[in-house]
This record gives C-alpha cells, sequence and structure tokens, in this order.
C-alpha cells in the first residue's frame, strides 16, 4: 500500500510520538467522512482495534468490529445517512466534535418500526486518541429530537 504524503507525514510523527491537535483532527474528519461515504473499510486507520464508545442509557460499544457493526446499523436505519460536523476542536489526546445526522428512517431503529420519515438530529462526540487514533469515545445524541420526529409521545 502506497501512503500519501500527508499520511506518510502523520506516520512518521506518530513513530516519533508528536501526534498532537492538527493530526487528531485530520484523523477525526477522515473518519467521519468515510462513515459519511457509508465506507467503514479504513476504519483500522482512525480507530485501535480495542477502541471503546459510551452512549448514555446503552451498552458500551467494545472493540473496532463492533463500532462497525454499530455503524451498520445506523446505515440500515438510515440508509440515506448523512453527518456533517458543525464545529471541532482538539487537544494533543481529545478531539471535541459538535455534529448533526440526517436521513429517512426506512428500517427498524432507534426502538421503532420503519416510519419512513425524514429525521435530522445533532449530538457531541469527544474522543480519546492515543498514537494517532482514537482509543475511546463518548456519543451524545439528542434523543428527545429522535422521538419526537418518529412519532413517540414519551419524549
Amino acid at each position: 500500500m502506497q501512503l500519501s504524503r500527508n499520511a506518510t507525514v502523520l506516520a512518521n510523527r506518530n513513530r516519533e510520538g508528536l501526534m498532537g491537535a492538527a493530526e487528531n483532527l485530520e484523523v477525526h474528519t477522515r473518519c467521519t467522512a468515510d462513515e459519511d461515504r457509508h465506507d467503514l473499510t479504513h476504519h483500522g486507520d482512525y480507530l485501535h482495534d480495542d477502541i471503546v464508545v459510551y452512549q448514555p442509557g446503552a451498552e458500551p460499544v467494545v472493540g473496532i468490529e463492533a463500532y462497525r457493526e454499530f455503524m451498520q446499523a445506523a446505515y440500515v436505519g438510515l440508509p440515506d445517512f448523512h453527518v456533517v460536523l458543525d464545529d471541532q476542536f482538539a487537544t494533543d489526546n481529545r478531539v471535541v466534535c459538535r455534529w448533526r445526522i440526517s436521513g429517512t428512517h426506512s428500517a427498524h431503529s432507534f426502538g421503532f418500526p420503519a416510519t419512513g420519515k425524514y429525521v435530522e438530529f445533532a449530538g457531541v462526540s469527544v474522543w480519546e486518541f492515543e498514537d494517532g487514533k482514537a482509543r475511546r469515545g463518548w456519543i451524545y445524541s439528542d434523543l428527545p429530537s429522535i422521538m419526537t420526529q418518529l412519532g413517540s409521545s414519551a419524549s
């Protein structure tokens, strides 16, 4: 596999222990762009094999394969899944982002059978980086908004 010049620079800086905020932002931005295209083939470039992702009210997602399954479930529920990064910033070992996800609810997901409704919701994620890859993540989605859009009176 041939690396682009930017990937080579990042790989060299990573080996030297110099990964920092700008590089972590780049990794996060690339990972999000791939997820927006429904392309999970490069997750190994962005995520540790033993990544752990936490969400309120859910069991942690443990491991890169489990995270891929989590994303695949999102694509099944919202086949036209689209994510936009509204804002992001980083430190040497953290990336924090504010995002919006949209799509048509076409299969059972979010605890609802398919509704055919277009949904859009926002959230914030915090990602902890180690050696140039995300090691842990915390995802906070606007679940009341999702429930309202899908027709729940329990929101």
